[in-house]
């Protein structure tokens, strides 16, 4: 009897994370295709259906999972010093859509893991900073 309530509870569970992704994605203006390739990515990542659930838990970042070193939280820190650059350029990009900057931050984290390398060279070139002189 306990293992059909466990099932059920994981069942339970993921119903509401998949409806919270629907909500991020229409937040975030995507489509139904969007967040098909986003669910599946999100249950087939070691750790990312936890980190997700997490954050709408909680509103804060588990950052158990890592890839090559870097933390979902890692990731928003990133996005956000790009966001600073661009509210000095004028630029829209991620401007004042909360929904789409975390939306983003997943769906880096799982690009990741298949192909860390271009995403961390950027993690570690681009300093958000459009002053060339900065650093």
């Amino acid at each position: 009897m306990e293992e059909k309530d466990d099932r059920s509870a994981l069942r339970q569970s993921l119903i509401t994370q998949k409806k919270r992704a629907a909500e991020l994605c229409k937040q975030a203006g995507k489509g139904k295709e969007y967040l098909e390739e986003f669910w599946k990515g999100l249950c087939s990542s070691e750790g990312m259906l936890r980190e997700f659930a997490y954050y709408f838990d909680t509103k804060g970042f588990l950052c158990e999972k890592k890839v090559a070193g870097y933390s979902i939280a890692d990731i928003m820190v990133w996005q956000v010093d790009h966001f600073k650059a661009y509210l000095d350029r004028g630029e829209d990009c991620l401007r004042y859509d909360s929904a789409k900057l975390l939306l983003s931050a997943f769906d880096i984290m799982m690009k990741m893991e298949s192909e860390p390398g271009s995403y961390v060279e950027k993690m570690r070139q681009e300093s958000g900073t459009d002053r060339p002189d900065a650093f």
